[in-house]
């Protein structure tokens, strides 16, 4: 009977612990969207070890050097391709997930030291149990924390974005 007992308590034990391990907030807790501006993320992946333009320059270079003339014309129009992209998400209200992928495994990190349930780009609308919390900052030290890119994307949150049709001008100026 003291066997049945113990056993009894001991599931009973690890049940209260798998319950409490699963649920992770109190119900009356709200849930926690952190949310980011794309152009801080855009900005900060310019000047980080993630972008790939200095490759490219140095195979444009060499492709130059070697006179593969079609290799030049496929480099450049890549460059532009590229540059047009980081404009837009830069500047305007561009997704910015093809660069989030590259630091996907340590958004979690970022979601729990934010007390975030969730990480999203924008939110349009929440009730009145959701709190959005801006990590814009946390998510833009990922690719590179220097000093000055902080600065940068503290100044480039104080403005609004640029409408994409204006940035598609000023690249053609």
């Amino acid at each position: 009977m003291k066997r049945l007992i113990t056993a009894l308590a001991t599931i009973g034990l690890v049940f209260l612990i798998v319950i409490t391990a699963c649920v992770k907030r109190a119900p009356s807790a709200k849930f926690r969207v952190g949310v980011y501006d794309n152009r801080a993320i855009a900005v900060a992946y310019a000047s980080s070890e993630y972008n790939p333009v200095g490759k490219l320059m140095e195979d444009y270079n060499k492709a130059r050097e070697s006179g593969d003339t079609a290799r030049v014309a496929e480099l450049e129009a890549l460059g532009q391709k590229h540059q047009r992209m980081l404009h837009r998400q830069g500047f305007g209200r561009m997704p910015v997930d093809d660069i989030l992928v590259m630091v996907k495994d340590r958004l979690p990190d970022v979601a729990l030291r934010a007390n975030v349930d969730a990480i999203a780009w924008q939110c349009n609308y929440s009730g009145p149990d959701v709190e959005v919390v801006d990590i814009t900052r946390d998510l833009a030290a990922l690719l590179d924390s220097s000093e000055k890119t902080m600065r940068t994307v503290d100044e480039i949150m104080k403005h609004p974005p640029l409408d994409l049709d204006d940035i598609e001008q000023y690249q053609d100026d």
